[in-house]
């Protein structure tokens, strides 16, 4: 297989030279780079790909920052990239920032550093390290998820306020009196904050008074069930729970089972996601479905179009979503 001391060998070079023109790094001289070049387009089909990519500056690679690789909206949203980016001939990196804030913001600039042509991020949250990361970014970088549009950073949202709103209609309607939320960390405004103020909005609306409680946990069946046994020794007239994902509702439900009542009934349940697990709990999880494939498909598509310059302006567009009724409201 060749290798850099092939090359440096046939262009009358060091190992480190060809290193440097290969990473498109400062400070080799125009005539040097030209030979190093050469010697690339020599060597084979891989290596002439490379020369391709320093030549034009493209790479063809896209780079996406998910928070979990388990997740319903990451494993849906990336489907719908990847069909988006692949149609056009290019190639999906992919990095896990494991919901840790901080890798985030490192994976975008490893993505600079690696020539990516553009970054699709799904934000855990928007503060101010991550925007100045993102000012910084030498290629554009579209948030998936979370709104960065106030910073003049083009996203693609979900409706999280109207989720909220619809929520509390629905428990309000199936007959519940004492709503509660179990959310996330306060920093994710779209997830936590946005989906509460929808919840709180409709009940002040209507004159049903302040929900019981906001409760915060983390994106897991375990934390549901930890946050519901203490929330139903802390408010035992609670009969209605809206949580701000399924997974966190799943558990919540296993909880109020295991406290000797019945979810459905006595507490009516409604999550947010339809993860695949909602159709198989019991009871089954009433919910509310975003179109996570087609979010991925239009973010992609938002992102060509920077690449391409042929936005000019930044762009926000808004997800809708679909109410699923089943057993547990």
């Amino acid at each position: 297989m060749i290798g850099l001391h092939e090359v440096a060998k046939l262009s009358g070079v060091s190992k480190s030279t060809v290193s440097r023109v290969i990473n498109n790094e400062y400070g080799v001289k125009a005539s040097t780079k030209e030979k190093v070049l050469k010697a690339i387009e020599e060597c084979g089909y891989v290596a002439n790909q490379v020369a391709r990519d320093l030549k034009s500056q493209k790479t063809n690679l896209i780079g996406v920052i998910v928070p979990t690789m388990s997740s319903n909206a990451s494993a849906q949203g990336l489907n719908g990239i990847s069909q988006v980016i692949e149609s056009v001939g290019k190639h999906v990196l992919l990095a896990n920032s494991q919901m840790i804030h901080e890798k985030e913001i490192e994976y975008i600039k490893r993505f600079n550093q690696k020539r990516a042509e553009g970054i699709l991020l799904f934000a855990t949250h928007v503060d101010a390290e991550l925007v100045e990361t993102i000012k910084q970014s030498t290629v554009p970088v579209v948030l998936i998820g979370q709104d960065g549009s106030l910073f003049n950073i083009p996203s693609i949202i979900h409706d999280d306020l109207s989720v909220g709103f619809s929520a509390a209609q629905r428990l309000v309607e199936a007959g519940a009196s004492n709503i509660g939320f179990i959310g996330v960390n306060q920093q994710d405004i779209a997830v936590d904050q946005c989906r509460f103020q929808g919840l709180q909005q409709y009940l002040q609306h209507t004159k049903k008074g302040e929900p019981l409680f906001h409760s915060r946990g983390e994106f897991t069946i375990e934390s549901g069930f930890q946050q519901t046994q203490q929330l139903l020794l802390d408010w035992p007239q609670l009969d209605g729970l809206f949580c701000a994902t399924d997974r966190i509702a799943i558990g919540a439900m296993k909880a109020i089972t295991a406290a000797g009542k019945i979810p459905g009934k006595d507490i009516k349940v409604l999550g947010v996601g339809n993860d695949e697990l909602a159709e198989v709990c019991t009871p089954t999880l009433s919910t509310s479905s975003y179109a996570f494939d087609l979010t991925g498909k239009k973010a992609a598509q938002m992102l060509l179009e920077l690449i391409a310059n042929k936005q000019t302006e930044v762009s926000k567009l808004v997800m809708g979503f679909e109410s699923i009724t089943r057993e547990s409201c």
